[in-house]
């Protein structure tokens, strides 16, 4: 049911006049009046009382005008958001997100994006899982990019897998596309912080491996520079080992294992419009990425 011709009854009964609301709305005074014609053909009610005064509302009319207003409303409301989303004018959409998918995922997915809205404006946070996840909840984040945790609230949605890799010095590769993960057990570790202790952890206790944890807090690069100097073992993934230098050998673990990297939400019934874009755009880009 088209929401205009509603409109158009909204705005003669605010003016009492088919003339008065023929010239606000940019019709002839006769087009409106065959408009409200055919409207009251489709529904089968007379909506209108037309006398040499004006126009009134009938008995059916006055009963249905609250509902008129919401429906009208609402087609207002789908009419300004695909306009809205169509000129990409006064958007900004606030991204949370892992500093390896900030480095090297988001800068080609925003270029992607930019192409068809070019007018989008973004806030980008790097932050760990427990800051991702608490900034999603709040609302202070509209997208989180992150990996997916046993206990993860709001709705998920998955991109890809991210292989997880022993990181060894140089002196300790076997020559072997792959090392068993009991090749960690005692042995001086370093655990990565912004999330990456929740999969790594998550990893180790699966397998029954426990190394001797050093009590730091570093990023990705420090843990890698710690590794090179002969200092210990980690696990990192292959999206944070890309582009990383230094003297170190990163090798696939023994049984394979993975972290889930995807987009954390609210909830999907409440993403705006662009948002939900951007999500198709995110997938689309993750693919040709990977």
């Amino acid at each position: 049911m088209d929401s205009s011709k509603f409109y158009a009854l909204l705005k003669a009964v605010e003016h009492g006049s088919l003339t008065k609301a023929a010239e606000e709305l940019g019709y002839t005074q006769a087009g409106l009046t065959h408009m409200m014609n055919r409207l009251e053909k489709e529904i089968g009610l007379t909506l209108l009382q037309r006398n040499k005064s004006g126009v009134t509302l009938t008995a059916d009319g006055t009963e249905l005008f609250p509902l008129i207003k919401q429906f009208t409303q609402a087609g207002l409301t789908l009419d300004n958001a695909i306009n809205s989303l169509k000129s990409g004018n006064d958007k900004l959409l606030r991204i949370y997100a892992y500093a390896s998918i900030a480095s090297h995922w988001l800068p080609v997915i925003i270029s992607n994006f930019k192409k068809d809205y070019p007018n989008i404006s973004f806030e980008i946070q790097v932050a760990g899982y427990d800051e991702i996840a608490q900034a999603v909840e709040s609302g202070d984040a509209d997208l989180g990019f992150t990996s997916h945790q046993p206990a993860i609230h709001g709705d998920w949605i998955p991109l890809a897998e991210d292989p997880l890799y022993a990181v060894l010095p140089v002196e300790a590769d076997n020559n072997q596309k792959s090392v068993p993960i009991s090749i960690l057990n005692n042995k001086s570790f370093f655990m990565p912080t912004y999330g990456l202790d929740y999969d790594i952890m998550h990893t180790l206790e699966k397998n029954n491996v426990h190394p001797l944890i050093n009590r730091t807090a570093l990023d990705d690069s420090a843990v890698v520079s710690m590794v090179s100097h002969s200092l210990g073992y980690s696990i990192l993934p292959k999206l944070v080992l890309k582009g990383m230098h230094g003297r170190f050998t990163a090798k696939e673990i023994e049984p394979k294992t993975h972290r889930e990297l995807g987009i954390l939400i609210k909830s999907k019934n409440s993403l705006s419009p662009v948002a939900h874009k951007f999500i198709t755009c995110s997938k689309q880009t993750v693919r040709e990425i990977r």
